[in-house]
């Protein structure tokens, strides 16, 4: 196996994720890319569903761009 580490970080940063709420079924879930979650009966509820993985994944994010530096 080979070892070692590529010069000067990733050639390409991925674009960041969104998360969003849309209607499903139901009520309202909460998507990124082709994947959701079961719906929610409330769409405020999913709202803030979205807006904490956003965070997370923002946060997430930031400091993995920091670490590549």
């Amino acid at each position: 196996m080979m070892q070692g580490h590529i010069e000067g970080g990733a050639a390409h940063r991925a674009l960041p994720k969104r998360y969003r709420v849309v209607p499903r079924g139901s009520g309202w879930a909460v998507a990124i890319d082709n994947a959701s979650t079961r719906p929610m009966p409330d769409r405020s509820a999913a709202e803030r569903l979205a807006a904490r993985l956003q965070a997370e994944a923002d946060r997430l994010d930031r400091d993995q761009h920091r670490r590549s530096q």
